[in-house]
């Protein structure tokens, strides 16, 4: 479509933006050492219909430099610098909100894209609202740790939001989305990481479709803000039981938000849920989820019967207050 505009004798043309396929939404902090390594691979992709949103959040080293060198060798790499630190899911949002493309791809700075990876989500997604792949497990140096993705998560396409009430199998760096998932879908809420939250809406709005192929390597290192493989101790903190269980609260009582057929099966586990804060046993609890649990538990990777599943929600939270004060009473 073009637009003419009249001024006197002069009759002015001009053309729309063109909108793009797709728009990666590239998030950056402090990601000078894997940057450049990155970005080659966003340039390589086989599918070249695209922009690359880059959303700096106040980055102290070359980061910004460095995205500025590729953003004068390419117009489709458009710059926003944050100024002040935002933090990881409100960079994220902001990135996605900037996005034009028909489809968004969120983008990790330290990752390895294969050169195929856009082409083959595009083709996987159909009509479902979002897409997404298995993924290689790489060390801080690029080398293969012999370790997928797959191996730890069971890679489900679905249309139940509940199945992400107790995990989430669709990483961000892995994803691809209509972009009109981003108007149900912010703001994020503070329970969920952005990329569990997406996959619940998506689910929910014309399913998640899953693609084995491995298309990113995802690299693990020290400074990974989500690492699968992290086995640093839990910060004992006052209260640190009582939160994880508030915080499963506030998923489902998000969930139930959802628009379809999952609805009424998660008010009643949110009701459940809820019930048990003020019980000494939770019986009924316990039987739900004896009955649900190849469906709570679908993304979980290593199966436990279902009798185990639900002897953990046997006990009421007064009853573990009182065996572990420390833990489960709300932290002052």
């Amino acid at each position: 479509m073009q637009f003419l505009i009249a001024a006197t004798n002069v009759t002015i043309m001009i053309e729309p933006l063109r909108q793009p396929l797709t728009s990666i939404a590239l998030c950056t902090y402090n990601g000078e050492r894997y940057l450049r390594e990155q970005l080659d691979s966003l340039m390589a992709q086989t599918c070249r219909d695209f922009e690359i949103i880059a959303v700096d959040d106040a980055s102290t080293d070359a980061t910004v430099a460095i995205l500025r060198d590729y953003a004068a060798r390419d117009a489709r790499i458009h710059i926003v610098v944050n100024p002040v630190n935002l933090g990881f899911r409100k960079n994220f949002e902001h990135a996605m909100s900037l996005c034009t493309g028909r489809f968004i791809a969120p983008c990790d700075q330290d990752d390895v894209w294969l050169p195929e990876k856009l082409a083959v989500l595009l083709d996987t997604i159909g009509d479902h609202a979002a897409a997404y792949c298995d993924s290689e497990f790489v060390d801080e140096h690029g080398q293969p740790l012999n370790d997928a993705m797959s191996r730890h998560v069971v890679l489900l396409s679905t249309s139940d939001p509940a199945v992400f009430a107790a995990g989430n199998c669709v990483s961000g760096h892995a994803m691809l989305f209509r972009r009109e998932l981003v108007v149900r879908a912010l703001p994020i809420p503070d329970c969920f990481y952005y990329d569990w939250w997406l996959a619940a809406v998506a689910a929910s709005e014309g399913g998640v479709i899953a693609c084995t192929s491995q298309l990113v390597k995802y690299r693990l290192h020290g400074n990974n803000v989500t690492n699968i493989l992290r086995t640093r101790p839990p910060q004992r903190q006052p209260g640190y039981r009582w939160k994880g269980l508030h915080d499963f609260r506030l998923r489902l009582q998000c969930l139930v938000g959802l628009p379809g057929g999952s609805r009424a099966f998660i008010a009643q586990w949110r009701d459940l849920w809820v019930a048990r804060e003020t019980q000494w046993l939770s019986l009924t609890l316990a039987a739900f989820v004896f009955r649900h649990a190849p469906r709570i538990f679908a993304i979980h990777k290593w199966q436990r019967s279902r009798l185990k599943y639900a002897i953990k929600y046997v006990f009421g939270l007064r009853l573990k207050r009182m065996t572990n004060p420390y833990g489960y009473n709300a932290a002052p």
